[in-house]
């Protein structure tokens, strides 16, 4: 018995010594030089935390990030797809509640509103931008604001997006009159992905911006949205009664021919799909009058991330001219970059993204006002 108290006393001592040598180590991660940290990468694996609903942005990751990486890094990438970025958000709160110092993520692929939650609730590394060389070749507008919320460096851009409307209709409507006219007129043939899906969400926020003429509304004051919105809904596709769940989703519409436009964060998107056959050959991609929604997308590292070094190597590679570039062709994802040298303002004007407060309450109160109606 005294020898079985003994090891338990030991084993106990050990793994406390390990949490403390782990812990510091995450902590010293940003106090040591580019050349320690890179140094310390090589051999590790990394894992990426990301929306998996692209068959076309999963294969850049694995086809052609993942084997680069370890060619030049000897880092090994692990990708790992969710549907809904918040559900391991809320992972990381509660391991972080347990004070488990080695947690189930690396990196975050994320923006708006999941990066408030998670800066909010302290569950990112730190000042990672203060560290990566390559920032410094990164479009200083991406490092300020996230969604109006101050990035304070603990997230990277990754990449840029611009909402478009696609469609092959001749002379396509382009205000919120326009718009609701032609739905009128052409019964089953529009429809939007509900605001869940964040393309649905700038779809609702560009007719916001349209229908109130400002951009600094609240939720509150969007009940002319909802009355337009109500007003289309019997002439929607299946009359409003249920809606794409996503903007894939609403791309198979059009792609089958059962609606007449689609929606979009990526413009080359369009391209892509023409050249693979999948839209028609004579669709194109446009921006309403009052302009399109523009925003970046970042990669952040978990506080309790086990591997925070090779972390840091795979985002300073992520925002390098390579993938960047690769990332850019349309064949490929079509996302647009965020280093100066490749840097292109697609379309303009440009809107300046809402609060997370707003995205996050147009969800709810289009349910309630909209869905449900």
């Amino acid at each position: 018995m005294k020898k079985l108290m003994f090891l338990l006393i030991l084993v106990s001592f050990l793994l406390i010594g390990c949490g403390k040598k782990a812990e510091k180590s995450k902590k010293a991660v940003l106090d040591m030089s580019w050349e320690e940290i890179e140094k310390n990468a090589d051999g590790q694996s990394v894992s990426i935390t990301m929306w998996g609903g692209s068959k076309e942005i999963n294969k850049y990751y694995d086809e052609f990030i993942a084997p680069n990486l370890k060619k030049e890094y000897n880092i090994t990438l692990k990708r790992v797809p969710v549907t809904d970025i918040r559900q391991p958000l809320n992972k990381l709160v509660i391991e972080k509640e347990a004070n488990k110092i080695n947690g189930s993520t690396d990196v975050i692929w994320l923006n708006g509103e999941n990066f408030k939650f998670a800066k909010t609730n302290g569950i990112l590394l730190g000042d990672i931008n203060s560290k990566m060389p390559n920032i410094e070749g990164v479009d200083p507008n991406a490092l300020r604001s996230d969604f109006g919320e101050p990035v304070d460096g603990l997230e990277a851009p990754l990449g840029q997006a611009n909402f478009i409307m696609i469609t092959e209709v001749k002379n396509p409507p382009k205000t919120a009159a326009e718009l609701r006219s032609w739905v009128m007129k052409n019964p089953g043939r529009f429809t939007y992905s509900n605001p869940n899906d964040f393309v649905g969400n700038a779809f609702i926020r560009t007719l916001a911006v349209d229908i109130l003429g400002r951009d600094d509304f609240t939720v509150e004051e969007m009940g002319p949205v909802w009355d337009y919105l109500n007003e289309i809904k019997p002439y929607l596709w299946r009359e409003g009664k249920t809606y794409p769940e996503s903007s894939e989703r609403n791309h198979e519409l059009f792609a089958n021919g059962e609606v007449d436009f689609s929606i979009s964060y990526t413009p080359s998107i369009v391209e892509n799909k023409v050249t693979l056959g999948e839209f028609p050959k004579d669709t194109y991609p446009y921006v309403m009058s009052v302009g399109s929604f523009t925003n970046n997308h970042y990669l952040t590292i978990a506080k309790n991330t086990q591997n925070p070094e090779a972390a840091l190597v795979f985002i300073n590679y992520m925002i390098s001219n390579d993938p960047q570039e690769e990332k850019m062709k349309s064949s490929v994802w079509g996302d647009g970059a965020v280093t100066k040298k490749l840097k292109e303002e697609l379309f303009t004007p440009q809107l300046e993204e809402l609060s997370p407060e707003v995205t996050e309450g147009i969800k709810d109160e289009w349910y309630e006002k909209v869905a449900k109606a």
